[in-house]
């Protein structure tokens, strides 16, 4: 086995475990706009509330130890009806998953002959009887037409990892795939994608926090050289509005906006920056704005933004990431902040790979 895949397959492994160990129910609370408290840095984690492990054990899994064990308490039965009531439940999780799938290259042109090695996670207990039993393995590769179907009788989640000597997968941020509980069919399969190894580009590629003060004077953001400044040169021009004399709880007007100079920007559809990377040829707007309302002591943020850009009056290709906050943390001096990573192919060429 490959080591990467070894790799996986502990991930994943000790992901399910710690579910299974834990057996916390975890609540998340809906977010319905990007504030957050002034004074304090902006971010996307979200806090999660849970209870005692002991607890959750004892809530969820007592009315089977009940049904299965003459209705004792929780607390008078054997560890043997505890560990069949806690089996009981967590395989009650595992489901049938299966997964058609379609390999293409850079092209969209089907690769045939990728090897396909699959990992299926499960829920078991005790984990201990079960050294081999949270993860199972499938490996094949993929027919003339680039198509794999795989599939569980009962399990939880599914990853994949792809090899194929000349190419790579797409994603830059790890090895797998996630493919979660399946999906495609025999007729729409998912289409997973490699790239040939020569096609690398010498991209400029960098990112910044840049601290700004957000009454609505314009900003220059110089991509080639990752520098901001508030004179009238660069490839973008960016602001936010807001006013800094607040009373805490009333409403105020909020707006922040992007202009691309001499080229356009297009919103991507697929919110992760490292899988943009074949620019569009057209569908471009010259600027992005986002207006609104925040009271006084929230923070107003555009969120995480991905788009391609085209640059240079359509000379050069590029994608970035860019998060817009302010009020951001006037405790230490720094009333807005500017997010940006990016990436921008000089050679005029649209792959930004």
């Amino acid at each position: 086995m490959r080591p990467r895949f070894l790799i996986y397959v502990s991930i994943l492994a000790s992901a399910i475990f710690a579910i299974v160990f834990w057996l916390r129910p975890v609540t998340q609370p809906t977010i319905t706009a990007p504030m957050h408290e002034a004074g304090q840095p902006a971010t996307n984690a979200v806090a999660v509330k849970s209870a005692a492990p002991s607890r959750v054990v004892a809530r969820q899994t007592n009315s089977t130890a009940e049904n299965t064990a003459q209705n004792k308490t929780w607390n008078e039965l054997t560890v043997e009806e505890k560990n069949a009531a806690i089996r009981k439940m967590l395989e009650a999780q595992n489901k049938p998953i299966e997964v058609w799938g379609k390999v293409v290259d850079q092209d969209d042109a089907p690769l045939s002959g990728v090897k396909v090695q699959a990992a299926f996670g499960h829920f078991v207990w005790p984990r201990e009887q079960y050294p081999n039993g949270m993860v199972s393995q499938l490996e094949l590769l993929t027919d003339a037409n680039g198509q794999f179907h795989i599939q569980d009788n009962a399990a939880t989640s599914v990853g994949v990892v792809l090899q194929k000597d000349g190419y790579e997968q797409e994603s830059l941020k790890g090895n797998a795939y996630a493919l979660g509980t399946g999906g495609g069919s025999q007729v729409n399969p998912l289409t997973l994608k490699m790239w040939s190894t020569n096609t690398h580009q010498k991209l400029i590629t960098g990112g910044n926090h840049f601290h700004i003060t957000p009454d609505g004077r314009p900003y220059f953001i110089n991509l080639t050289d990752g520098t901001i400044s508030e004179s009238e040169s660069g490839d973008l021009k960016v602001w936010i509005q807001f006013t800094n004399q607040v009373v805490r709880g009333q409403l105020y007007d909020w707006s922040a906006g992007i202009n691309v100079i001499n080229g356009g920007l297009l919103e991507g559809t697929n919110l992760d920056f490292d899988s943009m990377f074949v620019a569009p040829t057209d569908g471009y707007v010259p600027s992005f704005q986002l207006t609104g309302q925040i009271k006084g002591g929230q923070s107003g943020n555009i969120g995480d933004r991905y788009f391609y850009l085209t640059l240079k009056n359509g000379q050069k290709y590029g994608r970035m990431e860019i998060e817009m906050i302010a009020p951001y943390n006037l405790s230490i001096g720094i009333p807005g902040m500017i997010r940006l990573s990016y990436a921008i192919n000089p050679s005029g060429s649209r792959i930004l790979r």
